[in-house]
């Protein structure tokens, strides 16, 4: 049943057949089907290349964790970098926004100054 399915499927989305099969095991056939027609072609040729590299299922389980923890690494290094530029970028809005009020609050001074006299 599996065969037939991918068999259904044009030939520039169909997934070669390793790939395919730990694709069912993990995303129900409707997520598949989406997730199908998101893949650029070149991914599907690097993940193919990449489980037939694989002798057994348990080093693909150790290869996901690792890529999982060095993603993570990755996104809370950018979002650190991110957090700070954010951060120094706001001084300087601290800065313009005292400016502006001191240049608004002498020109009322300076302004009340002339009409009083």
């Amino acid at each position: 049943m599996e065969e037939e399915t991918n068999d259904m499927i044009p030939p520039e989305k169909k997934l070669p057949v390793t790939l395919d099969k730990h694709l069912r095991a993990i995303l129900p056939d409707k997520e598949l089907n989406q997730f199908r027609e998101q893949l650029p072609e070149e991914f599907i040729s690097d993940a193919s290349e990449g489980l037939d590299r694989l002798k057994d299922i348990k080093q693909l389980e150790t290869v996901l964790q690792q890529i999982n923890q060095h993603m993570h690494q990755q996104l809370s290094h950018k979002k650190a970098r991110l957090k700070r530029r954010v951060v120094g970028d706001l001084t300087w809005n601290y800065w313009a926004t005292l400016i502006i009020f001191t240049l608004i609050s002498a020109g009322f001074f300076v302004i009340r100054m002339l009409l009083k006299h």
